[in-house]
């Protein structure tokens, strides 16, 4: 009895705290509200899992199963799909344009002394300078691109038209981004990022006049001029005879195999010399903390990295079924 005597006793306790309580016993008769405090939330979502009308399907669907055209209720549910894929897309600028504010304005500041890097790391997981920088530069071209195409365009895509939208402006480069991916829908081939890189590369390359006014008319151009479909850009030609046109052409290497032969390296570097005992005795243990925590902050930042790529390997034939 006694156990069930403090059960009851701690849920009025609870109860009283999280309700609102009148107390009739002012000095004057007034009566006191104690207001109910506020339960902690989520923050509102432009988009979430409440609002999201699909689920999985207890199995695979088979392929006899699942045969001829979809039916309005798959349609359905492959939109619903594709609206969680924009909306994630729409998502990554928001959070550029979100990171800029927060700097600009300072509002990283906390209570007054913490810092953008401390902010980073507490509010975005460790993000580095460079990945918010990143995000910085890129949402506004995101945004142009989304409005223009009337739906959020892949990152990589973004990403290999920033050259050009600095070249000529953030509207022409969206504009023709649309342009090019639309006559690439029409040839039933899908474009991926590095055909934008080659374009936009030899575009900016081709257009040598001094002026910024007319160079950026001569990028705008050179792009239009390589907007039909094609698989690859070939690089503009060398005049023959010159030392860059006879010399053996070499195989572009990745400069992350580089990057992370050396991460590799330093690792045995680091497990040879943690086996040294006469270092382990002189190392102090101020010393010995400092470098255990640099350590884990390495650490931190490798699991957190990501290889991008392209999303697809080379224009691919959409064939209708």
């Amino acid at each position: 009895m006694a156990k069930r005597k403090d059960l009851r006793a701690g849920a009025a306790a609870t109860a009283a705290a999280t309700n609102p309580t009148e107390s009739p016993s002012t000095p004057g008769g007034t009566t006191v509200v104690v207001a109910e405090p506020e339960n902690p939330r989520l923050r509102d979502q432009p988009f979430t899992l409440a609002h999201w009308a699909v689920s999985l399907p207890e199995r695979d669907v088979s392929a006899e199963e699942a045969h001829g055209p979809l039916n309005a209720e798959e349609q359905r549910q492959l939109d619903e799909c594709h609206r969680a894929i924009d909306n994630a897309r729409t998502g990554q600028w928001m959070l550029g344009m979100s990171l800029e504010i927060v700097r600009r304005r300072r509002l990283h500041r906390g209570d007054g002394t913490r810092t953008w890097v401390q902010y980073l790391a507490a509010e975005h997981d460790g993000m580095t300078e460079r990945e918010a920088r990143r995000l910085q530069e890129e949402w506004r071209l995101a945004k142009t691109v989304q409005d223009a195409l009337g739906k959020p365009a892949p990152a990589s895509h973004v990403r290999a038209m920033l050259d050009y939208a600095s070249s000529t402006s953030d509207q022409q480069a969206a504009a023709d981004y649309v342009a090019l991916k639309n006559a690439f829908d029409s040839g039933k081939l899908r474009l991926a990022a590095h055909q934008i890189t080659a374009r936009a590369s030899k575009a900016i390359e081709l257009a040598a006049e001094a002026d910024p006014q007319e160079r950026s008319r001569a990028v705008v151009t050179h792009w239009q001029a390589l907007q039909a479909p094609r698989p690859t850009i070939p690089a503009p030609a060398k005049a023959p005879g010159s030392p860059q046109a006879d010399a053996p052409r070499k195989e572009v290497t990745d400069p992350l195999v580089g990057a992370v032969k050396a991460a590799e390296q330093a690792l045995k570097r680091l497990d040879d010399v943690l086996l040294d005992e006469g270092a382990a005795l002189r190392r102090s243990a101020v010393d010995a903390e400092h470098l255990q925590k640099r350590l884990r902050k390495v650490g931190r930042i490798l699991t957190k990295v990501t290889v991008p790529a392209d999303d697809v390997i080379d224009a691919e034939i959409v064939e209708e079924m």
